[in-house]
């Protein structure tokens, strides 16, 4: 199958792009930015862009205020996308390098996955760059490291400022909450402001009673449910300045007004149990928690997803809105489903006499583990050929994809054809057997799990098949798994049912693993 060409064809010089069609990236990276200043100059700029070069105004205006490492993620970058896709526009024009974001991953993954497969180039309008331009790529990328750098440093004596306040000034720094204000005096340090302290007290009074959500409370007050939300867990009106938001005692200092806090302990204690009881999906995500599928996990899609089934970016999550390949509407799954159908897989790991014959056969034959790598990817690409021809994937994920498997094809024809020696790959497997059972601590566990797999395909709670690590593969580790693991469901107090989870692993049913002729 031939590999489907972009709608568009896409510019490689500005000699390229006169008459083609435009539309308008305007970013500042706060509302109060946007509100007074920076769009008109951007404007101006993208004004005699057009001008010069011929342009169709398409009157498309893509505007947000939104930081700029994280601008990405918004509403906005995805009504851009779509109109992409929809093929409104040949090119979007920023008129500033610096307005477009300061995020360099992103940058290269819109580009790449999200506006050039659909023949998009994207102009920043101050610097003369076309990404489409081979000759502008390294100015390109440039120029987009230095708008991070920028925001890094930025990020970095922002931190420092804050660290400063509370450290000498007992002040957590930024915005004064409801019914707290800034002393008119320096350093302006936070004190209690009479006059308003009272609604946030009626917030805590009101929420405790635990028959009313921050939502009613938003329809009472006035105040958003999200302000009302952070109002609630903000510890200051405790008596408590915390840095970071972490709980942790070193991070923590008592405020002035400790003695006699707005909210007292008993009503912050009570309002924390009326939380902890309405919060859903397990709670606020624990850092301490090691993660054993951590960046394995991908939807049937082709897109990354948590390990509690939650989607990277607001990309993935509007194509899981709907039903879909399993998935629920608001896909949301319990925490570590599908870890212990992994982990048992794991744990079942075979090397008996009969695995270690088939290993010996198959490492022992002509066939080298880099054939056996080559032929796996040729029927990956058969797959993605039949699952794009039957419609089933979209033009840009098909191209995106099609690239990496080709380019990891090209990667094993340059590598070494020599394999693994069959007694050496079963001594291998014995050690990795024994590790396995010697694992104890999560750390361990998750270092052997990436260790094994590269990845793990799932459709909601369903796992549709693994990909082993190119070297568990060259150890026969294919043939050692279990392809069926047993686990316990259960059905009510005190009681479970055996059922049987099938795992296909890639490439273990091929007939070029299981020694046959091709």
């Amino acid at each position: 199958m031939k590999e489907p060409r972009s709608l568009k064809r896409l510019p490689r010089s500005l000699d390229d792009i006169r008459g083609l069609r435009v539309a308008r990236w305007i970013r500042e990276s706060t509302a109060g930015q946007y509100d007074r200043y920076g769009p008109a100059s951007q404007r101006e700029q993208q004004d005699r862009f057009i001008d010069r070069h011929g342009l169709v105004d398409t009157g498309l205006v893509f505007q947000v205020a939104h930081s700029g490492t994280t601008v990405w993620r918004s509403a906005t970058m995805t009504e851009m996308l779509d109109e992409a896709r929809a093929g409104a526009f040949d090119l979007l024009l920023a008129g500033y390098s610096d307005r477009w974001q300061r995020n360099l991953r992103r940058t290269l993954e819109l580009l790449e996955d999200g506006l050039h497969p659909v023949g998009v180039a994207l102009v920043m309008c101050d610097r003369r760059i076309l990404s489409s331009d081979p000759h502008d790529w390294d100015e390109l990328i440039s120029e987009a490291a230095g708008a991070e750098k920028y925001s890094r440093r930025l990020s970095e004596r922002i931190t420092d400022g804050y660290a400063a306040k509370f450290d000498h000034h007992d002040d957590p720094g930024g915005h004064a909450g409801l019914g707290l204000r800034r002393r008119p005096e320096p350093p302006h340090t936070l004190e209690v402001d009479p006059e308003t302290i009272g609604v946030a007290i009626g917030l805590f009074e009101r929420y405790a009673l635990g028959n009313v959500s921050a939502a009613q409370l938003e329809a009472e007050t006035g105040l958003a449910a999200s302000r009302i939300r952070m109002i609630l867990i903000n510890p200051l009106y405790n008596g408590w300045i915390v840095r970071h938001r972490r709980s942790d005692r070193e991070s923590r200092k008592p405020a002035p007004w400790r003695a006699n806090p707005p909210v007292s302990d008993e009503l912050w204690a009570r309002v924390e149990d009326v939380r902890r009881g309405k919060t859903r999906g397990g709670g606020v995500k624990r850092h301490d928690r090691i993660d054993l599928l951590g960046g394995l996990l991908e939807c049937v899609c082709g897109l990354r997803i948590r390990n509690d089934g939650t989607f990277g970016d607001g990309r993935h999550r509007k194509l899981h809105v709907n039903p879909c390949d399993g998935w629920g509407r608001k896909a949301r799954l319990a925490d570590a489903i599908w870890e212990g159908p992994m982990l048992a897989q794991v744990a079942g790991i075979t090397v008996d006499d009969d695995t270690i014959a088939s290993v010996v056969a198959v490492l022992g034959s002509a066939r080298r583990p880099v054939e056996m790598d080559r032929a796996r990817t040729d029927r990956r690409i058969r797959e993605l050929a039949l699952e794009h021809a039957a419609g089933d994937l979209a033009d840009d994920a098909y191209l995106a994809r099609l690239k990496a498997l080709r380019e990891a094809r090209d990667a094993i024809a340059e590598g070494s054809g020599i394999g693994v020696p069959a007694q050496r790959a079963i001594e291998w497997l014995r050690a990795l057997a024994e590790s396995i059972q010697q694992a104890d601590v999560p750390k361990e566990r998750a270092d052997l799990m990436h260790a094994i797999y590269e990845r793990i395909v799932v459709a909601g709670p369903e796992i549709v098949g693994v990909r082993l690590t190119s070297a568990a593969y060259a150890h026969g580790l294919a043939l050692a798994l279990p392809q069926k693991v047993a686990m316990a469901r259960p059905t009510g107090v005190g009681r479970a049912d055996a059922i049987n989870i099938r795992i296909p692993i890639d490439g273990a049913e091929e007939a070029w693993l299981t020694g046959e002729s091709a």
